[in-house]
């Protein structure tokens, strides 16, 4: 057995016709994922939307989900989550958990994502109990889904799983036995979803989409997402904290922000001097305007303003947001994408992701002034440029509209370009 690739995908089948020749080779088998195979990230009902060619497309479907009582696509539940990633090991002898989980970029597993499952300490800093039992927990087979994997996209990843071997006479805990190291990749498609404890929702990595020349938006050096705390309520006070201190910590230091871009009025922040990450945290408080509000003399400045923060390599990795991550982080966003080289199709998918199961357009299909419409930004950058213009060069002439310079266009893909 030592001879045979582990790259092999073993079934639970055919791991229990090899017996005794497995256990031989290792007491703890990981089944699944494991060869390198590739994993998709991005929930089902959010491909089928996202492959769709355009607006109309979309706006199809939805109806039709509509009128089937939402069985087209909607009985997907992981609209703006990340699809689970699931492990299954097989236990080949008398091996149990307590099991340790490494997740890792690093074929060494160096500085991996370490789960513990089915052990019932208290975490002194949250008070909270860690990972709940794996299902086929003390069992032959294992299956565990992870909590908030957040994982990149288009990326190698190498994982491992320790267990308890049965103790010795005299001893309580059995000696620790590990499983070999199995590999899997993540499929080269955003959004990557991220999720945390606290109630930020809409929350994905910037990065990993592609351009039209081939390259990437970088992962891990921006990220969207809702407020990191509620609008204030009576305008006198600023609202209340909304992540856990297992969110700080994972925000500041996994992800490693160090400044937060707020892009929300007074009237919502009220007296915020700081993060809600924290006092060491770089904040920026810009009040900022969406779609139609982008084109205006006021709104061309402010989005300069926000565009320099980016220009800026000492603020990366940045967290920016409004309340909802919707209308001025998706307005911004879309920008930014653009000017990098995404395509267009791309970033609709994007802006429109965020609002499914609907898309504005679809909903204000009779109100064409409504406030939030993907049209607005197609009327607005249809007067830069010419007949046969792409997208980003569109949006390329509409930035330096706003004060841009073309140096800090070129600054701003030399840092989020891979």
């Amino acid at each position: 057995m030592k001879n045979i690739p582990f790259a092999i995908r073993l079934s639970t089948l055919a791991i229990a016709a090899a017996g005794a020749a497995i256990t031989a080779h290792s007491a703890i088998v990981p089944v699944s994922p494991v060869g390198g195979a590739t994993i998709s990230l991005v929930p089902d009902a959010q491909r089928k939307v996202m492959e769709l060619p355009t607006l109309g497309d979309r706006i199809a479907l939805f109806r039709e989900d509509r009128e089937h009582g939402g069985k087209v696509i909607r009985h997907d539940n992981f609209w703006r989550k990340s699809k689970p990633l699931v492990f299954t090991w097989q236990v080949t002898g008398d091996e149990t958990g307590p099991w340790k989980l490494e997740i890792g970029k690093d074929p060494s597993l160096k500085g991996a994502d370490i789960r513990y499952i089915g052990v019932k300490d208290v975490d002194p800093a949250t008070g909270r109990e860690t990972d709940k039992d794996a299902e086929g927990f003390g069992g032959k087979s294992v299956v565990y889904t992870v909590p908030r994997a957040n994982l990149e996209v288009g990326r190698t990843y190498y994982w491992r799983v320790t267990g308890r071997g049965k103790p010795d006479v005299d001893k309580k805990i059995g000696p620790s036995i590990s499983s070999e190291i199995a590999t899997f990749a993540t499929e080269d498609r955003a959004p990557r979803w991220i999720e945390i404890e606290g109630k930020v929702g809409n929350m994905r990595d910037f990065g990993g989409w592609r351009t039209t020349d081939g390259r990437r938006v970088r992962q891990g050096m921006a990220f969207r997402g809702q407020g990191l705390n509620y609008n204030s309520v009576t305008g006198e006070h600023q609202g209340r904290n909304r992540l856990t201190v297992e969110d700080v910590n994972y925000m500041t230091k996994t992800l490693g922000i160090i400044t937060d871009l707020d892009l929300r009025s007074k009237g919502e922040t009220v007296d915020m001097v700081e993060s809600p990450l924290g006092p060491s945290i770089h904040f920026i408080e810009y009040s900022s305007p969406c779609y139609k509000g982008i084109f205006t003399s006021d709104g061309k400045r402010k989005m300069a303003q926000n565009v320099r923060v980016f220009c800026d390599p000492s603020n990366y990795p940045l967290y920016f947001h409004c309340i909802g991550g919707a209308d001025r982080t998706g307005s911004l966003a879309y920008m930014l994408l653009g000017v990098l080289g995404v395509s267009r199709h791309d970033i609709e998918t994007d802006w429109e992701s965020t609002f499914y199961p609907n898309i504005p357009d679809d909903v204000h299909e009779k109100e064409p002034d409504f406030w939030c419409r993907e049209s607005h930004f197609n009327d607005g950058l249809m007067k830069y440029g010419k007949d046969g213009d792409t997208w980003q060069r569109r949006i390329e002439l509409y930035l330096m509209d706003c004060g841009i310079t073309e140096a800090e266009i070129a600054r701003l893909r030399s840092i989020l370009l891979e």
